[in-house]
């Protein structure tokens, strides 16, 4: 589990957009892998500060100087056990008390949804941590990741469950081949386009979802299993070769290369 440089892009540019990240509680204490020197770079490309990477700074190999750079106010993490020094200690098989429902303004997983059996109770946990107007990042795996965890995700499933209907609203999606060096794209939400998502490729994917809370909900989330996107593109066939028509999967033109160092 940790923020790689994608993580930490999609980060800085939520962060550019006008979010404030507040009460940031991390799924599992989250490692930072990226270096110290590139996180400068980002940094202080982005116009933030880079005093929590400076070469004399403390390097404890943990994401929390990276969500400070980026504003928060408080950084914790929530795990099963306390081992690595997670603040909250609960198993997310299990719903949540009360005690930590609309806590945080920021819940982020950067790798362990997919490897808790019970994933709906525990995305449900996710989403009732929030406030209103709080936001829940994921960092997750799509397709070609058999043998990693429990679970492969669709992007249908979030478009689905964090869904208007469950007092959520999608507010941007990526999909990119797992690496440093892979190109973005944003996914439509399947809903617009009332297609099926049918990929078909060679890489092993990942999907960063954000997502917003818009109200409270009281029951388990509700999904509806409807047509989603088709994600194609004849300029995506090197990469993901057996793809039809472009109507959902468009590159996103923020998006840059980024070389570790």
């Amino acid at each position: 589990m940790g923020l790689d440089i994608n993580s930490i892009q999609f980060l800085v540019a939520a962060h550019k957009r006008g979010l404030e990240l507040g009460d940031v509680l991390m799924i599992g204490r989250q490692d930072l892998n990226v270096y110290p020197a590139k996180m400068r770079q980002i940094l202080a490309e982005a116009g933030l500060v880079t005093e929590l990477f400076a070469p004399d700074a403390p390097d404890t190999g943990f994401a929390e100087p990276a969500f400070k750079s980026l504003g928060a106010k408080n950084v914790f993490s929530l795990d099963a056990s306390a081992f690595e020094g997670a603040e909250y200690v609960h198993d997310l098989n299990q719903p949540v008390g009360d005690s930590l429902k609309q806590k945080f303004d920021l819940v982020f997983d950067g790798g362990t949804l997919e490897h808790v059996f019970n994933f709906p109770v525990a995305l449900q946990n996710c989403m009732e941590m929030l406030r209103a107007d709080g936001r829940l990042i994921l960092h997750t795996c799509a397709n070609n990741w058999c043998g990693h965890g429990f679970y492969q995700f669709s992007p249908e499933l979030f478009y689905n469950v964090l869904s208007e209907d469950n007092g959520f609203e999608v507010e941007r999606m990526i999909l990119h081949v797992v690496g440093p060096y892979s190109q973005w794209y944003e996914v439509v939400n399947p809903r617009d386009i009332q297609s099926r998502v049918e990929l078909f490729n060679s890489f092993p994917l990942q999907l960063l979802v954000q997502a917003r809370r818009k109200k409270s909900f009281h029951s388990l989330p509700r999904h509806r299993n409807k047509a989603t996107t088709r994600l194609a593109g004849r300029n995506l066939r090197r990469i993901f070769p057996r793809l039809g028509v472009p109507n959902s999967l468009r590159p996103c033109p923020e998006w840059r290369g980024w070389e570790m160092s």
